[in-house]
């Protein structure tokens, strides 16, 4: 029985100079993206935030001793 394992592959940068021009993102596409990333980071964020919140909330109302 052979047991073959994945091999592992790196994401690389290509050089710009080596990017056809067609492929190339102006400055503009460029801020847009970046925008929109740091919106989804924030987003998730927050949504960190409220769920360690209830979380919290929740395993307060669990102690004993504590009226609900």
């Amino acid at each position: 029985m052979t047991t073959s394992h994945p091999t592992n592959q790196q994401l690389a940068l290509l050089e710009p100079a080596g990017v056809p021009a067609q492929l190339q993102l102006d400055e503009r596409t460029r801020r847009i993206g970046l925008a929109g990333v740091a919106q989804a980071r924030a987003i998730l964020a927050e949504s960190r935030r409220q769920r360690l919140a209830r979380e919290a909330e929740a395993a307060e109302a669990r102690r004993p001793g504590r009226a609900a």
